[in-house]
């Protein structure tokens, strides 16, 4: 095939690669109509944008917007400006609160006071009654005194029961011997009276 041919059908197979590609990426009228029908003109949707509002918009709405019965809540629950003014003339402020909590103090804390703190009379009473730290030194100085006197007196008593157990079994010992020396005369008494009874037996016969 000659030269010319070739370059028509080369032209040929470009001009259907290009109708191809203007097909899949062209519209058909209908396509079209069917847009236009579903669509809307940027002066429309610049008319819904002035008129709607975003997600974002509702949302924040929304979370600083207030319903209609939200506000009869805070109506029912919130006083009037009249009302705060004379809360805040007949009320205390916070400040005023702390100071008032540091210079007094609750029942609590008094009744603990009065249980564990002794009056003036009492203490006066204390004082006219105890000793100082000078008199109980002197006390316990006397007792010390007292006590040694005490000691002493003791270890004489143990001195003196002792010579008395002493002199105690010392006794005791001599009564012993006493008792054996009665009992040997008494035996040699009644032996002699036997005796003697014998030879007036042998005298009278």
């Amino acid at each position: 095939m000659s030269e010319p041919w070739h370059l028509i059908l080369d032209k040929l197979e470009i001009m259907q690669r290009e109708m191809t590609e203007m097909k899949a990426n062209m519209a058909t009228k209908q396509e079209l109509e069917d847009i236009k029908a579903n669509m809307a003109t940027k002066q429309e949707l610049e008319d819904i944008k002035i008129r709607m509002a975003t997600k974002e918009e509702l949302e924040h709405i929304k979370a600083n917007m207030a319903t209609k019965q939200e506000l009869e809540d805070i109506k029912i629950r919130m006083a009037t400006k009249e009302e705060l003014e004379h809360i805040k003339a007949n009320m205390a402020t916070k400040q005023e609160l702390e100071d008032i909590k540091i210079r007094m103090a609750t029942k609590e804390e008094l009744e603990h006071i009065k249980a564990n703190m002794a009056t003036k009379q009492e203490l006066e009473d204390m004082k006219a009654n105890m000793a100082t730290k000078a008199e109980l030194n002197e006390i316990k100085a006397d007792m010390a005194k007292g006590f040694a006197t005490v000691h002493q007196a003791i270890r004489e008593i143990d001195a003196i029961v002792k010579r008395l157990e002493q002199n105690q079994e010392q006794q005791m010992q001599l009564l012993l011997r006493q008792e054996r020396v009665i009992d040997v005369l008494c035996r040699r008494t009644l032996e002699h009276e036997a005796a003697i009874a014998d030879l007036r037996l042998a005298v009278k016969s």
